[in-house]
């Protein structure tokens, strides 16, 4: 199939479970406002002034699931490295983030609870044949292949340490994406954008894996279609399944389409970078690193005066800059791309503090 022609089935993919989505999203909306399934702004975190209904990965993550059982049903008119188990295995990781988004948006599950939806859901996609294979070498640009220890026990094998740092890798796109959902359309724009980049990349001639092009259409299709109703103002949430699900497939895409990995990790840089700067905060002021707080950097853009659609727009243009510029990158321009978006949140981060501190109120001078 001519790389011109799969374009347009990825625009026509996209275009359906876009319309899916945002069908799914209508009704989602209804069963969080019947069931009271709401996020109530009960804390300095939260930005809204009123109660918004959650549950927005529920249609998205169905629209995910049709789509992916209607690519199984005809893969073999794509060519490429993902296999139907592997799509099972996606397709049962969606599943449960769902059922724990849902939960969790319910009855606001303790965080050590929270996780193990995550854990589950990244095992899975092990057992089911999906892992990181090999990193490329920034030295001689070969492929460094990491699978040196191997144990098979009946049809899984168990491979070390891609195997363990696949699980790792889903952990933290998952958490990257779960953390920075504190803005409205943030996150369904990052995952939008994730997915068209790899997709993107995948329908090149170069690299050429229809299969990655078609599931990346699905991905960014099912958010694009529930964005009309996260953008601010949101009429309705990710919650806990959308803004984990979004984290989830960028790094599930990252991992079949190979060479992309260095992609998914530049569109997400700055998330990344922003958990770990906080993380490292909160240890150096003697709070406990995993209690949510209003200290992420979308916030302080807040906090700082900016507007919250500008807030949004800049995160989309930062993460749509470094995806394209990792298209025509080379092992070595993308490390150094992911070091300059550290760089770049740590100077924003910054920057962001400056200004809220000119918006203190300044103390009265003291007279005798």
């Amino acid at each position: 199939m001519p790389w011109q022609e799969l374009v347009l089935y990825a625009v026509f993919v996209f275009t359906v479970t876009g319309v899916a989505s945002f069908l799914f999203s209508k009704i989602s909306l209804k069963l969080a406002v019947k069931y009271q399934v709401l996020d109530v702004p009960k804390s300095a975190r939260k930005i809204q002034t009123h109660a918004i209904p959650l549950l927005g990965g529920l249609g998205i993550g169905i629209t995910l699931l049709l789509a992916v059982t209607g690519f199984i049903l005809f893969s073999n008119l794509w060519v490429g490295k993902i296999n139907a188990i592997q799509l099972i295995g996606f397709a049962l990781g969606v599943v449960i983030l769902i059922i724990g988004g849902i939960i969790d948006d319910k009855y606001d599950l303790k965080a050590w609870k929270s996780i193990l939806f995550p854990i589950l859901a990244a095992i899975i996609v092990v057992i089911t044949g999906t892992s990181i294979i090999h990193v490329t070498d920034p030295t001689n640009s070969a492929p460094l292949f990491l699978n040196w220890w191997h144990l098979s026990i009946g049809a899984w094998n168990l491979s070390l340490p891609n195997d363990l740092l696949t699980v790792i890798w889903l952990i933290v796109a998952i958490y990257a994406t779960k953390i920075t959902d504190g803005l409205d359309g943030l996150v369904s724009g990052i995952a939008i954008i994730g997915a068209s980049m790899v997709g993107l990349l995948s329908a090149m001639p170069t690299f050429y894996q229809p299969s990655t092009t078609m599931l990346s259409a699905m991905v960014a299709g099912s958010f694009a279609g529930f964005l009309p109703n996260n953008r601010h103002p949101a009429k309705q949430y990710l919650g806990e399944a959308g803004s984990t699900l979004a984290g989830f497939c960028l790094g599930f895409l990252a991992i079949v389409s190979s060479a992309k990995l260095a992609i998914a990790l530049a569109v997400l840089a700055i998330p990344i970078a922003d958990i770990g700067f906080v993380v490292l905060r909160r240890m150096l002021n003697h709070r406990p690193w995993f209690k949510g707080d209003s200290s992420h950097l979308h916030f302080r853009l807040l906090a700082a005066g900016m507007p919250h659609r500008r807030a949004v727009h800049l995160f989309w243009l930062v993460s749509a800059s470094a995806g394209f510029a990792a298209l025509f990158l080379q092992t070595r321009g993308k490390l150094f791309l992911v070091f300059i978006l550290i760089i770049t949140t740590l100077l924003i981060s910054w920057m962001a503090d400056r200004a809220i501190q000119r918006r203190l109120p300044k103390p009265k001078n003291e007279t005798n």
